[in-house]
């Protein structure tokens, strides 16, 4: 039987408890998502990260009373990635782009969070690239990649990742 000390500890600890949801197109392998397991577990308050390493998918639950959202973001930034906001409803898209090293900054960003149907942007100076959430009911990829380079960003597609991990396990 529950106390009424202990029943409240219970509620406040759920009450503070938060997730995170990021897609991070750069995260490509089971490597990727042990690094960014290994740097955010060093965050204080979180509490568990999970992957869904095929969707580029990072689930984070932390207590809100000790991190927050902004701090894992830069913690994933910090760690060489580029997150953005995950939306679970089949509408958001994502884009991934790289920049020159002159336009990796905030007021590229502004820039294209400005656009219409752009949900979310991080520019990752250390890359040098950009994610993009945005909705596909409001713009497609071809447009957006349009308006970016409207807006004077002289934004270009990667080309597609080979990663070596992934070549070792397809030998085996």
């Amino acid at each position: 039987m529950l106390t009424m000390t202990a029943l409240t500890l219970q509620m406040a600890q759920a009450a503070t408890t938060d997730s995170l949801a990021v897609h991070i197109e750069d995260m490509h392998c089971r490597k990727c998502a042990d690094r960014i397991n290994a740097r955010l577990s060093k965050v204080e308050g979180v509490d568990t990260v999970t992957f869904r390493i095929g969707k580029h998918l990072v689930n984070v639950r932390f207590d809100a009373e000790r991190t927050n959202s902004a701090e894992i973001r830069a913690q994933l930034l910090k760690g060489g990635y580029t997150p953005c906001t995950y939306y679970q409803n089949g509408n958001a898209g994502y884009g991934y782009f790289l920049l020159p090293a002159e336009q990796a900054t905030e007021a590229t960003q502004k820039a294209v969070m400005a656009i219409d149907g752009v949900a979310d942007v991080t520019v990752n100076t250390r890359r040098k690239a950009m994610a993009v959430t945005f909705f596909q009911d409001k713009i497609t990829a071809e447009q957006l990649l349009a308006a970016i380079q409207q807006a004077g960003i002289k934004a270009t597609l990667p080309k597609p990742h080979e990663c070596s991990e992934e070549k070792e396990q397809q030998k085996k």
